[in-house]
């Protein structure tokens, strides 16, 4: 115990002690307003935007005003993480990374594959990889898509910020790796419960988990949320494209229409995830949510999400061992841990993500 003690005081020391770069400041004089005048608690979804101006479902300025860049990781105080650490109960790890090179080909063809290559200088070896941050296991930062509608990202972002002569580091992934990532994941294994319902349907078609089956999971599991909760849904999308050869994966990456599987963006799966106080979302699948987006709601799960609050979507995780351990225990709540890269101004970063029994 006194090792996790240990272990839990770094991360309350590092969450305390940030040190972030400051971002420009905002261009419109209202975004001083934090909240409505008399608004004192979290608001409900219905409330949002707080402003009316504000993209649809945003919560530009909840969080300490409009310079705020960590979003919805808010939610993971010192103290959501120190009671989170309470589900250690065996300390068994289980790391939910696939290897860099997985998928074969990144499920866009625009995006070049990894490569790794080894220095041999005779005395010595050091090596070089290249991957794009969208591939393998990984979190897609507030930098990565915005309100379609405006361009704009996370409290006002706009691209200029991210691109060009004014560029900055505002909202990059460097916030997330200072901070660090680490509170209670909740698995909901949605793709056992599809096979046992007799649920037909492909991971590389864009089917949709609907609300009511994710509901139905977590009855099942007897999972209740707290708020900060990080959310991983298992689709089966890794499962089945393990099963495939060589050729079906470099075949799958260069599809000229990419579809895979996913969460529902409804109107009422969104309130959900805002009603739950869910920190991070993150899935075994392509987009977390059912691609191509049919923005049930007039936007899609990734614009509010990723640039309304600033929440990250962890994409292409490694849920099998996961699942099974869970399921063998009776439990499918855990530690999670993440340690982003130190990236400044970094739009997207690999995983690094673990999993504490």
């Amino acid at each position: 115990m006194d090792s996790l003690y240990s272990f839990c005081s770094r991360i309350i020391s590092r969450s305390l002690n940030m040190n972030r770069n400051p971002p420009t400041p905002p261009a419109d004089n209202d975004r001083r307003r934090d909240q409505r005048p008399g608004q004192t608690s979290r608001p409900t979804f219905g409330q949002l935007p707080l402003q009316p101006h504000h993209p649809k479902g945003s919560a530009w300025g909840l969080w300490g005003g409009f310079s705020d860049e960590l979003g919805t990781l808010n939610l993971l105080t010192p103290q959501v993480t120190l009671q989170a650490a309470q589900e250690i109960k065996s300390g068994l790890t289980i790391p939910l990374n696939l290897p860099l090179n997985s998928p074969l080909r990144p499920m866009n063809s625009a995006r070049r594959k990894s490569f790794h290559h080894i220095n041999a200088k005779g005395h010595a070896n050091d090596d070089e990889i290249f991957v794009n941050t969208q591939s393998s296991s990984h979190w897609d930062g507030l930098r990565h898509y915005p309100y379609q509608d405006g361009k704009r990202y996370y409290n006002g972002t706009t691209q200029a910020d991210i691109t060009g002569p004014s560029a900055n580091p505002r909202i990059g992934v460097q916030n997330m790796a200072q901070k660090g990532i680490a509170g209670r994941g909740v698995l909901l294994d949605w793709r056992s419960y599809a096979l046992r319902k007799g649920i037909k349907y492909s991971p590389f078609e864009p089917h949709q988990i609907l609300l009511r089956e994710l509901i139905e999971v977590a009855a099942e599991e007897a999972v209740q949320f707290h708020p900060g909760d990080i959310l991983l849904v298992r689709s089966g999308w890794t499962e089945e494209y393990n099963k495939l050869s060589e050729d079906e994966k470099d075949a799958l990456g260069l599809r000229e229409e990419r579809k895979f599987c996913g969460v529902e963006a409804s109107e009422e799966a969104i309130r959900w995830h805002w009603d739950n106080q869910i920190s991070a979302v993150a899935g075994d699948t392509v987009a977390y949510e059912a691609w191509p987006f049919p923005r049930q709601w007039g936007v899609s799960m990734h614009e509010v999400f990723l640039s309304g609050w600033g929440m990250p979507i962890g994409e292409t995780w490694d849920l099998e061992e996961l699942s099974r351990v869970c399921s063998n225990e009776g439990r499918w709540t855990f530690f999670l841990t993440s340690q982003p890269l130190n990236l400044s101004a970094g739009i997207a970063s690999p995983a690094n993500v673990m999993a504490i029994l």
